[in-house]
């Protein structure tokens, strides 16, 4: 009998697996944090202070033989502390940073965001799957109401903390304008938050929220309500090309963490350089990529290059004979679709963001 020894395994084998299995293992901990969200198991905790198993049954209504599994699995992933041996008696308390991370929705830290997005994806795979041979686009409603959920907890601490203090002085003509009452238009609202945080900091702007996506409205005419200022935002579901039939109204157009998504933004871009008054401008913020192709490329451009392959370009697709650009829109790509729309410059703004870049598109 012969004996075929196996080669060792590469360093680079290695190192791969090691990435791998802490992929998976992070895929895991997201959907077992997002079972946490949506049933209220950290709120219930953070509220009381601490909590045992029968303490959380009691308030979120969980089955015990889940909820004990769960409360192993968030113990020994360390985003719950422990205090007993037993699992079904022991108490719990929130680990340092969970209620930054994971409660907070409006603190910089806010990360709850990132679970939904996995649930959101694995809803839509069989049709992303069968998208590779087809070439179909997969529309954003296939990835479900966590889809929404992500998009909007992922951006809004950045406009609650960033827009206005750090954003808008950038451009100070800008910001002048909407002091004294500027008339704004918000393309791919989504929940709208970007919107009612203008309207919350400039009372004389009239903010008009546009997406094509009906819950996301929906979303933004109750968060807009909650907040005070729905006599100052109009959210309606519409094609950014309709906005440009109202004539020049706006001294803002706005494009945050969108244009790469629309199936044509050149379209897109026209519509929102006619729309525009006299010293209008336009802000795209989109996602900070390197102005050429690095491979391999650090984390971020890691999540932004995997995202465009299930999240963006899919979605961007679903028109016929679309012309979407993915996530990995560069620099000079952002430069060369301004000027198909009639843009005579695309300036990058002074603005310091580990995940976005700002350009001011002047007509």
């Amino acid at each position: 009998m012969t004996t075929i020894e196996q080669a060792p395994a590469t360093d680079a084998a290695e190192a791969l697996v090691g990435r791998f299995f802490g992929a998976a293992l992070g895929a895991a901990e997201l959907f077992t944090i997002h079972l946490g969200q949506t049933h209220g198991l950290y709120q219930a905790i953070d509220a009381a202070g601490s909590a045992t198993a029968d303490d959380l049954v009691s308030t979120t209504g969980v089955d015990m033989r889940y909820l004990v599994e769960w409360l192993q699995a968030q113990a020994i992933s360390g985003l719950l502390t422990i205090d007993g041996s037993d699992i079904r008696t022991a108490t719990y308390r929130l680990a340092p940073g969970v209620r930054e991370t994971l409660i907070d929705e409006t603190n910089p830290f806010y990360a709850g965001g990132m679970p939904p997005i996995a649930v959101a994806i694995g809803r839509a795979y069989p049709l992303l799957q069968a998208a590779f041979t087809t070439g179909a686009g997969v529309p954003y409603s296939e990835f479900g109401p966590e889809a929404v959920t992500a998009q909007s907890a992922l951006n809004r601490p950045a406009y609650v903390n960033s827009l206005v203090a750090d954003w808008l002085p950038a451009m100070p003509d800008i910001q002048q304008r909407l002091t004294d009452g500027a008339q704004v238009a918000d393309v791919g609202t989504g929940a709208g938050w970007s919107a009612i945080e203008l309207a919350k900091a400039y009372p004389n702007a009239r903010v008009d929220g546009y997406d094509n996506d009906e819950d996301s409205i929906s979303r933004a005419r109750h968060n807009a309500s909650e907040h005070g200022v729905a006599d100052r935002v109009d959210f309606e579901v519409r094609d950014i090309a309709a906005i440009a039939a109202r004539g020049p109204r706006y001294d803002l157009v706005t494009f945050f963490e969108c244009l790469h998504d629309l199936s044509r933004p050149v379209e897109a871009l026209i519509a929102a350089r006619t729309s525009l008054r006299p010293g209008g401008t336009v802000l795209v913020m989109d996602e900070h990529v390197d102005e050429s192709l690095v491979a391999p490329g650090d984390e971020v451009q890691r999540f932004f290059a995997a995202a465009s392959v299930v999240w963006c370009t899919p979605q961007g697709r679903v028109e016929a004979d679309s012309e979407v650009i993915g996530a990995i829109m560069r620099p000079s790509k952002l430069r060369e679709l301004a000027a198909q729309a009639g843009f005579a410059s695309a300036d990058v703004l002074p603005i310091e963001h580990p995940f976005w870049t700002f350009y001011r598109l002047t007509p």
